[in-house]
């Protein structure tokens, strides 16, 4: 359903079913500019969640900020809303799959953590 390019693109910039809300609406609305306030009353979502899915979208070149605080989608290149358009294909018409997509992904964060527990074998 979702090509092995696109997966690993969703996995790496999206941590969150809010996240990827986030995308889909600045994707549908590509010509218009939000501020956190506009997206966070738009979701029904968290400062915390909005704020850090911009962030994480702005540095995956999804976004622009086009002056300070104002937010428009604009992929930096052409393969990233292709890759964008597939998730969001097929979270219309599958989402569960999708979703579970997103919470397959590694998390580094909890992996380094795990790792510095991991007993190590005689050297």
């Amino acid at each position: 359903m979702i090509g092995e390019d696109a997966r690993r693109f969703l996995q790496g910039t999206t941590k969150s079913v809010w996240a990827l809300e986030l995308l889909l609406l600045m994707r549908r609305c590509a010509d218009r500019s939000w501020s956190a306030e506009e997206l966070i009353q738009e979701t029904r979502s968290s400062d915390l969640v909005v704020r850090e899915g911009l962030g994480n979208l702005k540095q995956a070149g999804l976004l622009v900020e086009e002056t300070p605080g104002l937010f428009r989608y604009q992929p930096a290149a052409p393969m990233l809303d292709d890759w964008v358009a597939e998730i969001e294909m097929a979270y219309a018409q599958k989402p569960s799959v999708v979703i579970r997509e997103i919470f397959s992904a590694p998390d580094s964060k909890v992996q380094i953590f795990a790792d510095a527990f991991r007993l190590r074998g005689k050297e």
